[in-house]
């Protein structure tokens, strides 16, 4: 019996290759794995730093969140919002709909507006699906293989390590210009001011000498400048008004 389910896998992978030869995604992961890969790195990410308990903070996360979430093209997803327990300025998405928010960037934040503008971007790379087209670059075949038509423990724990490498943000200078884009128009959509974002992009710019702690300032993210300069001629678009 062994032997017969290697055959059958081994089968499988040929077969899967010999269909999908000279395209460029062969394997696709599919939302109810995109969900659990999410679901996992959010367990090793609340592993490491751990969440916030401060209710009043986590209300006003849940209603600005889901607010966002609402205006998306995947408003049904699992959406979680949580804040990590570390200093440094930052927010991430995880496949699936969890987002996180540092307590740093939180007590950072000036209003509502740069709060929505914030989970706007990050939501955009969950409704865009940035972290599995990544996932399905970076995994061997064979994994890939076993991610897509078994989804066995190990293949979600590794694929949810790729969405948590930092690495993986490496080339991904058009999606962050993407995120700003539909990020701006998600929280505008929701009620809220269009330039909530960019206002966070400028006090960012102004910080470029403490990278330590503003890990939106990584490499691999694009220029500061040009993303405000971008957001500057979208948000004259969007609202007929340029941003104060």
């Amino acid at each position: 019996m062994m032997r017969r389910r290697t055959w059958l896998y081994l089968w499988l992978v040929l077969a899967l290759g010999l269909v999908t030869a000279g395209c460029d995604n062969p394997l696709e992961i599919d939302r109810d794995t995109e969900i659990s890969i999410g679901r996992d790195g959010a367990r090793q990410l609340e592993a490491k730093y751990g969440v916030v308990n401060d209710p009043a903070a986590q209300k006003r996360l849940d209603i600005i969140g889901h607010r966002i979430a609402s205006v998306t093209n995947e408003p049904d997803l699992p959406w979680t919002f949580k804040i990590l327990n570390t200093k440094e300025l930052n927010a991430l998405a995880l496949p699936g709909g969890f987002i996180y928010v540092t307590k740093g960037m939180m007590d950072y934040l000036k209003n509502d507006d740069q709060l929505a503008g914030i989970l706007g971007h990050e939501a955009t790379h969950v409704v865009h699906h940035h972290a599995k087209a990544a996932i399905e670059k970076a995994m061997t075949q064979n994994l890939l293989v076993e991610l897509v038509t078994q989804r066995s423990s190990e293949s979600i724990r590794k694929a949810a390590s790729i969405t948590l490498d930092l690495e993986m943000r490496q080339g991904y200078r058009e999606k962050e210009y993407e995120a700003d884009h539909y990020g701006t128009l998600f929280a505008f959509e929701a009620g809220y001011r269009a330039d909530g974002l960019r206002q966070v992009l400028e006090m960012l710019y102004q910080k470029e000498g403490d990278p330590k702690r503003v890990t939106w300032l990584l490499q691999s993210h694009p220029p500061l400048s040009k993303r405000i300069a971008r957001l500057d001629e979208y948000i004259q678009q969007l609202t007929g008004r340029k941003p104060r």
